[in-house]
């Protein structure tokens, strides 16, 4: 005849094919699960806010940030610590001119390429297609500025007697960089206020600085050298900007009870197919 004893011990032994560890309370008896694990889930907003993306596509995505954590905040500083120093030049500031770009030109490298290039590969391992592109390509913009700038390439040696030849290509370039970034200010509508506010800015930047390059190519200095300048201010605008999104993105990191508002758009036009987890990923 089956004992007591044994009546329990497999009880417990398909319990425990069944779930993760039991709590077995001081009378002998089990009790729930303790394996199991409490989530939170992110509305839209509230993602948004976060990665800079309308919604998760996916309940996989939710799962890849959950382990890999947040990027975003990588992408934005390096944003800031190249664009904010470099527009304070292009405005004199303390007497700078143009030519004190060759003084960032680690910065360009390190920080701006390499440093948003990595953010944007970050992004696409998680699948966020739009902060992916944004920040892989404007760190490709800063590793090509730094290879323009470098006095070691000696592009400004070969071209020094050839002014068109030297700055009118660059302006082409940056003008085509100014069509693109208006796009991804069109684009990011669905996001907030506040990543409008600095893609509209850097766009502007980008023609003020197209249109200094050509000037300046045509021996147009006076002004080309008002464009550097108005270039310089429109990126400065764009910098505030990314501060402001930075600051509220390190008070979500750390889980503050208040955080600053970024001006949700996510809701203003009305999704072409709705995402496979509406809710956004677990925490």
């Amino acid at each position: 005849m089956t004992t007591k004893q044994e009546l329990d011990r497999h009880s417990e032994h398909d319990l425990g094919n069944k779930a993760g560890p039991q709590y077995h309370s001081p009378n002998g008896q089990n009790g729930a699960d303790l394996s199991r694990q409490i989530s939170v889930q992110l509305t839209s907003q509230q993602f948004e806010e976060l990665y800079l993306q309308p919604s998760q596509k996916s309940r996989q995505q939710g799962q890849l940030i959950k382990a890999l954590g947040n990027p975003t905040v990588l992408g934005i500083i390096c944003f800031i610590l190249n664009l904010m120093p470099t527009s304070m030049v292009l405005m004199g500031f303390r007497g700078t001119t143009s030519a004190g770009t060759l003084g960032m030109i680690g910065v360009y490298y390190f920080v701006g390429g390499l440093g948003m290039v990595i953010a944007g590969l970050l992004e696409f391992l998680i699948g966020n297609t739009f902060p992916f592109v944004v920040f892989f390509t404007f760190g490709v913009f800063w590793l090509s500025l730094g290879t323009y700038t470098d006095p070691t390439k000696q592009i400004s040696t070969l071209l020094a007697t050839d002014l068109p030849d030297l700055y009118c290509p660059f302006g082409f370039y940056l003008l085509i960089w100014s069509i693109y970034t208006f796009m991804l200010t069109f684009a990011a509508i669905r996001t907030n206020m506040v990543l409008v506010w600095i893609l509209f800015h850097v766009a502007m930047t980008f023609l003020m600085l197209a249109a200094a390059y050509i000037n300046i190519g045509n021996l147009a200095t006076a002004v080309g050298g008002k464009c550097l300048i108005a270039g310089g201010a429109f990126g400065f605008l764009a910098s505030l900007g990314g501060l402001y999104i930075l600051f509220h993105l390190l008070l979500a990191a750390n889980d503050f009870p208040f955080n600053i508002p970024l001006g949700d758009l996510s809701g203003l036009l009305k999704k072409k197919t709705p995402p496979a987890n509406d809710a956004g990923p677990t925490q």
